[in-house]
């Protein structure tokens, strides 16, 4: 049975611990990353700030939470101003939670234990070389956009992540 996107999407967040997200650019990343591991979705991704992105995923969110299978609730943390994101799944009938690829599932648990840089810069560094860059550019590409976030062993961590899970 084939299933459209969206249930894809709320059944690898339903797969994860407490079935939850927590901020939008971990979800970003990690359905990103979960696609290129098999995740039978069709998310179109542009390069943005944060690294890649989709609107079209961002979009599905939206129509998950309207048919009320998905919950985004925004979190102040103390003494800032912006908020950040949980995406819960609030019911799981009609999800092909059990038919996730098995490289999906296997990846997850790693992604969730993943720091929230390293899985930024892993997705970016990730998604240079689907653009075509070697390895080195890719690299250099990485450190000119994300600067300090690839210090203190960060992008080592992300390259190595990527290679661990895609190869």
């Amino acid at each position: 049975m084939e299933y459209e996107d969206f249930r894809w999407l709320a059944a690898a967040i339903a797969a994860h611990t407490d079935g939850k997200i927590v901020g939008r650019t971990r979800l970003q990343k990690t359905v990103w990353l979960l696609q290129r591991l098999g995740l039978p979705t069709e998310y179109s991704y542009m390069t943005h700030f944060y690294g890649p992105y989709s609107e079209g995923l961002h979009a599905e969110i939206g129509l998950l939470e309207s048919l009320g299978v998905v919950a985004e609730e925004p979190k102040v943390p103390a003494g800032r101003d912006e908020p950040y994101y949980v995406t819960k799944v609030t019911q799981t009938k009609g999800l092909p939670v059990k038919e996730l690829p098995e490289r999906v599932r296997k990846a997850i648990p790693v992604l969730e234990d993943t720091d929230s840089v390293v899985l930024e810069l892993a997705a970016t560094y990730d998604s240079f070389r689907e653009q075509g860059a070697s390895h080195d550019e890719a690299v250099e590409r990485v450190k000119r956009k994300k600067g300090a976030k690839c210090d203190g062993g960060n992008l080592d961590k992300a390259v190595a992540l990527v290679q661990k899970l895609i190869g």
